[in-house]
């Protein structure tokens, strides 16, 4: 993997690995056009470097593919980039931590042609591209796509809820409400506080974990790599960190973050021993009056994953995609390719038949 630029057209190839681009000075903030920081992973550094040492890459594995801006294009793009299968297979630098494909992805068709143009020219040994998490708008650009010499297949992958936040309670349902209400009251005559943060501290990190380590979620994959976050949040002010305490002890903890007029509602967790006081709901509700009155953000957004309570929070869900790209001229990854094809067939008649067979 080349450690310097490699040019094809102005302004187009592969940035340095991405755990040596921070220390050349190359990857630095990018300041919105409001003045305020994108989120994390829309960010070159440290999200990157941090999830590359989570998953385990080393510097030779993982890079930025980037372009700058064309007649064709509305805007420059930057991709971080990693091989596997011995330089077969070229992925998006994500997993289950990630919202979005980043830093900078690509918004236009032809900057998406672009993207497979650079890999078939200068990295001819690719023969698979795993891209993920794509939004509904990026999955159609694709999908009406025309790239010679590819085949592309589309998966579902998670689901995305979110909702603006002008007149946003007058819109939920009064059930919430009302039950928010009940559990405020109950927790308030109890002695309980809301602590609603944008600097991290150990007092408050050792009350998230320890919520954590209590709630109904399995444990962590990587500790250190959300303790890095909040420290980066914090860093640029990004960061709403809400604890609800009961009886001196932390029983809710929500981990926010604020940026370009969104906040991201990131991680979640309730002790479970105080599920009958709601903690969690209280402390959403909380944490929603925040960044509504105090931040005055215009959306509201719930990142991935479909859990039925999100509708309740939400107004609107959007699927989210996967893409699996094969290279035809390749036999192995043409058979990859059509095998794939025909398992996706055969499912689809499958469920066919089933349905068909209910109706009768």
């Amino acid at each position: 993997m080349p450690d310097t630029d490699v040019t094809r057209g102005p302004q187009v190839g592969l940035a340095m690995p991405v755990q040596n681009l921070q220390l050349d000075g190359q990857l630095e903030a990018i300041a919105m056009p409001d003045g305020n920081l994108a989120m994390p992973w829309l960010q070159p550094a440290p999200w990157y470097q941090n999830l590359a040492k989570f998953m385990g890459l080393n510097d030779s594995q993982c890079f930025m593919l980037q372009a700058g801006q064309s007649a064709e294009s509305s805007a420059p793009w930057q991709l971080a980039l990693y091989f596997s299968a011995g330089g077969r297979q070229l992925n998006s630098l994500s997993n289950y931590y990630t919202p979005a494909l980043g830093p900078q992805a690509p918004t236009h068709p032809a900057d998406w042609l672009k993207f497979f143009t650079i890999v078939s020219e200068i990295i001819p040994a690719v023969q698979q591209v795993k891209l993920l998490p794509l939004t509904d708008g990026q999955q159609q650009q694709l999908q009406h796509l025309q790239v010679p010499g590819w085949g592309f297949h589309f998966s579902h992958y998670s689901d995305n809820w979110s909702a603006r936040t002008a007149s946003y309670w007058q819109q939920r349902p009064s059930q919430l409400r009302n039950t928010i209400r009940r559990k405020r009251q109950k927790l308030t005559a109890e002695g309980a506080r809301i602590d609603i943060s944008q600097q991290v501290t150990p007092e408050l990190v050792a009350a998230y974990w320890q919520v954590y380590q209590h709630s109904w979620k399995p444990a962590e994959p990587n500790p250190d790599f959300i303790n890095a976050l909040l420290e980066q949040a914090s860093h640029n002010h990004s960061l709403r960190l809400g604890v609800l305490w009961l009886h001196g002890r932390p029983v809710a903890a929500q981990c926010w973050l604020v940026a370009d007029g969104v906040a991201a509602i990131y991680k979640l967790a309730q002790d479970q021993t105080f599920d009958h006081y709601s903690p969690g709901t209280v402390l959403t509700a909380a944490l929603l009056d925040h960044v509504i009155e105090v931040d005055q953000v215009a959306t509201i957004d719930f990142l991935t994953g479909n859990d039925h309570y999100k509708a309740q929070w939400m107004d609107n869900m959007t699927p989210l995609f996967q893409l699996q790209a094969y290279r035809l001229n390749k036999p192995a990854a043409l058979l990859q390719f059509v095998l794939l094809r025909l398992k996706t067939r055969i499912r689809l008649w499958r469920q066919r038949i089933v349905a068909l067979a209910r109706t009768r």
